[in-house]
């Protein structure tokens, strides 16, 4: 019997192993498994007391305190390493290391995602339930804001709540030109009695389409942006390379309503006018027109004007009396910063920015095609303050002579570097408002050509946002990632498969072998 309690550990070993398992697994716990944890508990307690005097024999050997001390440094490590993933369950840390933070929420994503106060329940129709590409995005949204939630419905096993929802958009794609294919869907965002939707097929779903369709869930009410017409303004509607049609599309991204007005046919500034906004005039505006948007102004209003160089129009007395003057000239830059990117001279480029909301969040250059400066006027007009936005370089300065075949700084004549070529303006107004005033020396930086090129785009939308009093909104973009592929030849191919299917192995093995022979010499 003795001698049968002797091996009797390893039994109750075994029993309390497999009854463990039994109640993790099985739905009820049984009180039968219970009584069996302890049957193999007394089991090995007694075998034990039984092995008590071997035991204490072993324990003598200097082989065995080599063991347990090997046993306790590794049920040692076990604990600290249970103890760390404990902890990293609880308190999860994602660190994003690519370059663009493909993998993280953007600036502007990260910043809409904060204003979501109440409750926002999105609703993933897509054919299959979850999709792993969209389920990551959307854990993004959801880990920076709890209240940001979603669910996800296969509309082919629930055609009822996909009736309901008159979700129609879902299926796979499959490009003909790429090969590429993938799942799309439908979302619905819904925040209280507001609903937005987005239905995307020929395209996978980006981050840029929740950001917009949450700015609009968010922002509530629709502001309205309005274009002046009748000039040789840049038109909203025009798709050609000095077009506005991406700075409107652009807009209407961000939830704001964007028109074009006629001065001088309607004869006022629209009253739902949020924004107005003079992109490129060339010629003079009627004085009517001046006086119209001065009053604007002096009743809290939003103006924002983009000016060319000479001979377009520089509304000089209008903006003396807000504290700029637009200069005659057409600002230099011969640092050569420009021809690293492939730009001329008279395209200088912006680095670095004085401190304003609108330039914040910018870590990116910005760039002016053809741009006049805007200087401050010293002092400024009783109850006008005026904020430097852009400068160029120490190296470039403003050209008075335009006409001319070559450029070259006239000490006295000329504008000297670094020049200012925007300028955020702010001024009492009635009602205890504020008119705010932005005034760029160049209207090209914003067309169809540049808006989506370095942060011209961005300059552009957060300008708008500070003119709407959506400071909280601006931001950066999301960025695309780089496809950053490295090509191999064939034999550069060969060379690191032997690498790593051969060379490394084999080299670990004679190391291995070679330590092995060490010792038993």
């Amino acid at each position: 019997m003795k001698e049968q309690l002797k091996k009797a550990d390893l039994l109750g070993l075994i029993i309390i192993a497999a009854s463990t398992i039994a109640l993790r697994t099985t739905g009820v716990k049984p009180l039968y498994l219970y009584i069996a944890i302890g049957l193999g508990a007394a089991l090995v307690v007694s075998s034990l007391a039984v092995k008590q005097q071997e035991i204490c024999a072993g324990l003598g050997r200097r082989s065995t305190r080599f063991g347990i001390n090997s046993a306790t440094s590794v049920i040692l490590i076990v604990g600290v390493l249970a103890m760390v993933n404990y902890l990293g369950a609880q308190h999860q840390k994602r660190v994003d290391m690519t370059t663009e933070k493909i993998y993280s929420l953007s600036d502007e994503s990260s910043k809409v995602a904060d204003q979501v106060k109440q409750n926002l329940h999105i609703k993933a129709f897509y054919p299959g339930g979850e999709y792993p590409p969209v389920k990551d995005l959307l854990n993004l949204f959801h880990n920076r804001n709890q209240k940001i939630t979603f669910e996800w419905i296969d509309p082919d096993k629930q055609p009822e709540a996909a009736k309901q929802a008159q979700v129609t958009a879902y299926g796979e794609f499959q490009n003909p030109m790429s090969g590429e294919s993938f799942r799309y869907g439908t979302l619905i965002l819904q925040m209280g009695d507001k609903t937005e939707r987005i239905e995307k097929q020929s395209e996978p779903l980006r981050e840029e389409d929740i950001t917009n369709n949450l700015t609009k869930i968010v922002k509530g009410e629709k502001k309205t942006v309005y274009f002046v017409d009748g000039h040789g303004e840049k038109k909203i509607d025009d798709n050609e390379r000095g077009g506005y049609s991406q700075a409107k599309s652009g807009l209407e991204r961000e939830s704001y309503v964007v028109k074009s007005v006629n001065l001088a046919s309607e004869n006022k500034v629209p009253d739902d006018a949020t924004i107005l906004v003079l992109a490129g005039p060339a010629a003079e505006l009627f004085p009517n027109e001046v006086e119209m948007i001065e009053n604007y102004l002096k009743g809290g209003g939003n103006v924002m004007m983009l000016l060319d160089p000479p001979p377009a129009t520089g509304l000089k007395d209008f903006l003396h009396r807000w504290g700029v003057d637009p200069g005659d000239n057409l600002v230099v830059d011969a640092s050569g910063v420009g021809r690293a990117f492939g730009m001329s001279a008279g395209v200088p480029l912006v680095t670095s920015y004085p401190q304003h909301a609108i330039t914040a969040p910018m870590r990116v250059m910005t760039f002016f095609p053809l741009v006049r400066s805007i200087t401050p006027v010293s002092p400024a007009p009783e109850g006008v303050t005026v904020d430097k936005l852009l400068e160029t370089n120490e190296r470039s300065w403003g050209e008075t002579d335009t006409k001319g075949s070559q450029a070259r700084f006239d000490d006295g004549k000329d504008v000297k570097g670094p020049v200012t070529i925007a300028a955020a303006i702010s001024r009492d107004a009635a009602d205890k408002k504020k008119a705010r005033l932005v005034v760029f020396g160049d209207s090209d930086f914003a067309s169809n050509v540049y808006f989506g090129q370095a942060g011209n785009g961005n300059l552009f939308s957060n300008t708008v946002n500070w003119l709407a009093r959506d400071e909280n909104f601006i931001s950066i973009k999301p960025k695309s990632p780089d496809d950053r592929r490295l090509e191999l030849t064939e034999a550069q191919g060969r060379l690191v498969n032997y690498a790593f299917v051969l060379l490394l192995p084999a080299g670990i093995l004679i190391a291995g072998i070679s330590v092995w022979m060490r010792r038993r010499k």
